[in-house]
């Protein structure tokens, strides 16, 4: 049977758009809704028009058989970043079990950079493939190497500068994939490499970036059948790169297909973000970028992308659904064409990025065996939906803003800032009915301050919430779901994530500011046109959903309110592991109990842990940054404790002191001869010699290139971080 829907919101034309800062989980209430699990449109037409290059071969092939009978089952290794191709997370691994996981150790650790060179363990995601573990790092000049997976000996090791990329950042190769003998990752300026696995010497490279245009980040590539397909992103700004989705062929390099996520003009999906006349000239040509990598179902032929919000999101751009963003995209594997998709945001104003890779699972779904996949983004909100044709598998709505009964507040929203669609139709967003709920979605009075910063009254909303000029509204949750890996266990038919919640207050203030500078990117969107106000102290939150029905079966608050930055994996002994960036946890699967932590003094965890099994030992393995150096540390339970006098010098406990946490975090981009450190991506601290104010709101804000860490580090990590650049910038 081909079925075959295309998932839409309805087309949406509006006024002037302004940007929101603050990721939201969805969250509505009140007002009339559009009560429907699944809706479907022919326009735009499936594949019509999107898909380019080599490849390309007409309409899709029709399915056949049922999905789910090739879905790549976990193993003992882990040969991808998701763990297997359906990014499950998944161990199949069994030494390490509830009642003896409180015995791991340290066995090893490996530096990810040459000597003496500073980098980070964040954001980069080791893979495991016949006893070798393959892991990046991010630095100046950022590694790609290999490193027995017993003792962490390192093999060989690679510079992006040495695999002739010119003119490297500190933006790190976020992960990486092997397969046909080889090692694919996506280095800064946006191309992918393949090097041999056994001696790392560079077989080809191919230019992603073809647009040579400004871009912000590395997708991971993720290899199946002679494939790989990766993804590019855009830089959120004006001049910025649009985004693509490509794949290429794995032993050449030659590129089969190219998915325009952001469409082209004269693409039917173009007229979704209105028309030439309606908007600036510089916003033709819209942007999509793709944070997350591929789902791979290797029976039905089909990659599962995610994408993120429109840009440029800032200030001048016109209302409308904008398609494909902040989408679930359905891709044809040989050809690109888009099968289906199903989009989570419409008209995304408030950055609600969908980029957390998604996951597939088999199971019984009201009586009948499902073939599902879990789409989550940066709302909170998780959608289940039947991976052959994307209809709902647990109902949706389509709600509208959640402070919509707001008249004043909704007639100057939409008559001043495009909070409208064609002929005043109320805008309305996919919310999951009583279901697929990891972070809470409304502002709690408790946690806030009786009034704004204005002197006023908050306006307590929930998220997708209007918000305007009048006061401060309080009711976007800021990273609900970011890059954080989820999991599932298929013996228990749960899917695991890594949530926040935090709920963030704003009002406009300039809504006529224009982005006008093409190369700046956080200053021109998130310092403009918004006022900021309080906002909840940021807490992490490890929750259980089962698929079956989508709701939640237990939730976790991490300790001491830390943040989730990273992500979760489970096993076949039903332990799930979890981290903070200042430890790692481990809970029982069936029932949330945390039964286990480690931590390091000096040591933030760098990505989600992944488990290996080599010569009858179990690892648990996972990069860092140790005092400002990329290392890959493994845990057994062979391992030995340390000894007494090594414990309270490097053992567990104790926290982060400011220096640590600045070279851990800043390091890599800015000097400050204090810290040693002699970044160059961003300022010179010495020669700017900020104070105390200014650092902080850099920090939890970011600016230019530097992204924000709130979320990230904790409230007293970030006032450390701020006391000490002013006080030591300049002094050396």
């Amino acid at each position: 049977m081909n079925t075959r829907a295309v998932i839409r919101c309805g087309v949406a034309l509006g006024a002037l758009a302004i940007f929101v800062l603050f990721i939201v989980g969805c969250g509505g209430s009140g007002g009339t809704t559009t009560t429907s699990s699944n809706s479907s449109s022919p326009t735009p037409a499936e594949g019509e028009g999107q898909a380019s290059g080599e490849g390309e071969a007409g309409e899709p092939t029709a399915s056949t058989g049922e999905s789910g009978e090739d879905l790549v089952e976990p193993s003992s290794e882990w040969p991808t970043d998701g763990g297997n191709l359906s990014n499950q997370r998944y161990s199949t691994t069994t030494e390490i079990t509830p009642e003896n996981v409180s015995g791991l150790n340290l066995e090893f650790e490996a530096p990810l950079d040459p000597p003496k060179v500073q980098g980070s363990g964040r954001w980069v995601n080791p893979v495991e493939v016949d006893g070798v573990v393959y892991a990046a790092s991010s630095s100046n000049d950022p590694t790609i190497g290999a490193y027995d997976a017993t003792t962490g000996k390192q093999l060989w090791q690679k510079t992006a500068s040495e695999l002739t990329i010119p003119n490297p950042t500190s933006h790190g190769d976020q992960g990486e994939s092997v397969g046909d003998g080889l090692v694919f990752v996506e280095e800064p300026g946006g191309y992918l490499v393949a090097v041999d696995e056994k001696t790392g010497e560079l077989v080809w490279k191919a230019l992603i970036n073809t647009e040579h245009r400004l871009e912000e980040s590395e997708d991971t590539p993720v290899y199946y059948d002679g494939e790989i397909i990766t993804g590019l992103s855009g830089s959120n700004v004006v001049g910025g790169g649009k985004g693509r989705i490509k794949a290429y062929d794995a032993k050449t390099g030659k590129l089969l297909w190219t998915f325009n996520q952001a469409p082209e003009l004269g693409e039917p999906a173009a007229k979704t973000w209105g028309t030439p006349k309606s908007r600036p000239h510089e916003l033709a040509n819209p942007g999509v970028a793709v944070w997350a990598y591929a789902a791979i179902d290797t029976n039905l032929g089909i990659a599962y992308v995610p994408t993120a919000e429109p840009y440029p999101s800032c200030c001048s751009r016109q209302g409308g659904d904008d398609l494909y963003s902040s989408s679930l995209l359905a891709l044809d594997l040989k050809t690109g064409k888009l099968k289906w998709y199903f989009q989570a945001v419409r008209d995304d104003r408030w950055d609600y990025d969908c980029s957390q890779p998604v996951v597939l699972w088999d199971h019984e779904v009201k009586g009948k065996m499902e073939h599902g996949v879990s789409f989550g983004c940066k709302s909170g909100y998780i959608y289940e939906l039947n991976r052959e044709n994307g209809e709902a598998l647990t109902p949706i709505k389509y709600e509208p803003l959640a402070n919509a009964d707001n008249k004043a507040l909704k007639k100057e929203a939409e008559e001043k800032y495009g909070f409208w669609l064609t002929g005043h139709k109320p805008m309305t967003e996919p919310i999951p009915v009583g279901a697929g709920e990891v972070t809470p979605h409304c502002a709690d009075p408790k946690r806030l301050p009786k009034v704004a910063p204005d002197g006023k009254p908050f306006e307590m909303t929930c998220s997708f919430s209007y918000y305007g000029s009048k006061r401060f509204t309080a009711g976007f949750n800021f990273l609900g779901l970011n890059y954080e890996r989820a999991a599932y266990d298929p013996n228990l038919g749960e899917t695991y994530y890594c949530a926040n919640v935090g709920i963030t207050t704003a009002k406009i203030t300039r809504p006529t500011v224009k982005q006008t500078v093409n190369t700046k990117t956080f200053p021109q969107l998130y310092a403009q046109g918004e006022d900021y106000g309080p906002h909840e102290e940021r807490t992490g939150l490890i929750s259980a959903l089962d698929v079956s029905t989508g709701k939640r079966v237990w939730q976790d608050e991490y300790q001491e309110g830390d943040p989730c930055v990273e992500g979760v994996t489970a096993t076949a002994t039903g332990l799930l592991f979890g981290e903070d960036g200042n430890r790692i946890y481990a809970y029982e699967s069936k029932t949330g109990k945390q039964l286990w932590s480690w931590e390091s003094p000096g040591v933030l965890m760098g990505g989600p842990p992944i488990l290996y099994e080599q010569g009858g030992t179990e690892y648990l393995a996972f990069t860092v940054t140790d005092n400002g150096y990329a290392k890959l540390d493994a845990l057994s339970l062979k391992a030995k404790p340390p000894a007494p006098e090594e414990e309270s010098a490097s053992g567990a406990g104790g926290s982060h002191s400011a220096v640590e946490i600045f070279t851990a975090n800043c390091g890599s981009c800015h000097t400050l001869a204090a810290a040693k450190t002699t970044g160059a991506v961003g300022p010179n601290l010495d020669e700017l010699k900020p104070n105390h104010d200014l650092v902080k709101r850099q920090v939890e804000s970011g600016g230019d290139k530097m992204p924000s860490f709130k979320g990230i580090l904790r409230r007293s990590e970030i006032e450390k971080v701020a006391e000490y650049v002013a006080k030591e910038a300049g002094k050396e």
